[in-house]
């Protein structure tokens, strides 16, 4: 039987909300994640914004939303009444997220699923300008996916969605028939297989085209990246094929913003961007942990940080002795510099379950979303949507929602 909880922290000006469902506990994965059933046992995350978070978040006039891979979480962070609040899912391997007004598209290890903007509501009493509902699912086997675009532009062909396929070593499309439909593959690959030969993890758009890809590591072995992990990292023009910085480590996040391309040296704890004129990567800020997730809001990037594995992943990383010689402690969250002085302006720190993010997108114009993952089953069977035309339907203007059947309770958790 499924219980919402709620959580409200009153110290970090946090408002927390979280789904838990009875199900048998499973073991952690070798690669670190953990399995939905023991997600939700498992406390909720705290949130612990820097103390102008909220009111930055408010001011820019959007949302955020956050994919926690190994801790299988799909989270949205929004500001009201001068309060940060969450809404957190457990959703599975959570990874790659394309976002805007109209839909929410997520990756994982073997699925990619759509959540559609159902309009506004009022939801258990609280008014949302987006309701996000899940409409479609593709099982694509293991592709290890990472990051996403959707409606993007490639070799004038247009495709709903286009994602990093790491495992086979290629920039793939979704399709109705395959597993994924391969659209690139560096130069050097010899066969699309599942052997996760040079670990492309990261895609980039231009003007709805895809144009940039990160790689950690240019070999044609089962795994060969693993051997690169400092400076084997490239970014690729995957248009023309020009290497346009080189010597990275485990780049991730290529993002093209104000006319510059912009990455993530993930392995170096780096943000920076790309000039070919003074050769390659110009780092901007230090990040205090493994930099995956870019978004761009004005004058502001949002940084996703993780904390390093406790295992070989983390090994021979230069990140780590960084850290460990300034005794600087990990840390997962959010960093978000300001791009006319390189300096950190807010921070939001994770802690609890949840020790690894993926991806970060901002959402603009939509302030207050809110999204049921894959439960709630009293507001799946209320929702109904229709398209305006010339049928007659009761469900136009504001409906009112509950996440609950009658007669049943919530349980609070403090």
């Amino acid at each position: 039987m499924r219980s919402a909880l709620s959580q409200s922290d009153s110290e970090g000006g946090m408002v927390s909300e979280r789904e838990s469902t009875d199900g048998e506990v499973a073991a952690q994965g070798a690669d670190g994640s953990t399995a939905v059933a023991t997600q939700d046992r498992m406390e909720p995350p705290k949130f612990l914004p820097s103390p102008g978070f909220a009111t930055w978040l408010d001011e820019v006039g959007g949302s955020l939303v956050l994919s926690t891979y190994q801790s299988a979480r799909l989270i949205f962070l929004y500001a009201a009444e001068g309060r940060l609040h969450v809404l957190d899912r457990v959703v599975g391997t959570a990874m790659g997220l394309a976002v805007d007004q109209h839909k929410v598209w997520l990756g994982n290890k073997e699925q990619i699923w759509k959540f559609a903007n159902t309009g506004p509501a009022i939801v258990n009493g609280q008014a949302v300008d987006a309701l996000y509902m899940p409409r479609k699912g593709y099982f694509i086997g293991p592709c290890d996916t990472h990051d996403l675009i959707a409606d993007a532009e490639f070799k004038g062909e247009r495709y709903e969605l286009v994602f990093a396929n790491t495992n086979f070593s290629c920039i793939a499309a979704l399709d109705d028939q395959f597993n994924f439909r391969p659209l690139w593959k560096p130069d050097f690959i010899s066969s699309v297989a599942a052997e996760d030969r040079c670990h492309l993890n990261g895609i980039g758009a231009r003007d709805g085209r895809v144009v940039y890809a990160t790689l950690c590591g240019r070999y044609d072995t089962t795994f060969g990246w693993r051997d690169a992990k400092n400076g084997g990292g490239f970014a690729v023009d995957v248009e023309t094929g020009e290497i346009l910085a080189q010597g990275l480590s485990m780049p991730h996040s290529p993002r093209w913003y104000r006319d510059r391309l912009w990455l993530l040296n993930s392995g170096g704890g780096q943000f920076g961007y790309v000039d070919g004129d003074r050769g390659g990567f110009v780092a901007v800020a230090e990040c205090p942990g493994f930099a995956r997730g870019l978004s761009f809001v004005g004058d502001y990037a949002i940084i996703g940080l993780s904390q390093l594995r406790a295992n070989s992943f983390a090994s021979g990383i230069a990140l780590n002795a960084k850290l460990q010689a300034g005794n600087i402690q990990q840390r997962c969250g959010l960093q978000i510099v300001d791009l006319r002085t390189g300096r950190n302006a807010h921070w939001l720190t994770i802690s609890g379950p949840v020790t690894e993010l993926y991806d970060v997108a901002f959402n603009a114009s939509v302030r207050r979303p809110y999204c049921p993952g894959f439960r709630e089953p009293e507001l799946h069977r209320q929702r109904v949507q229709l398209p305006d035309n010339s049928f007659p339907h009761p469900y136009r203007g504001m409906q009112r929602l509950v996440t609950q059947a009658p007669g049943t309770s919530e349980k609070s958790q403090v």
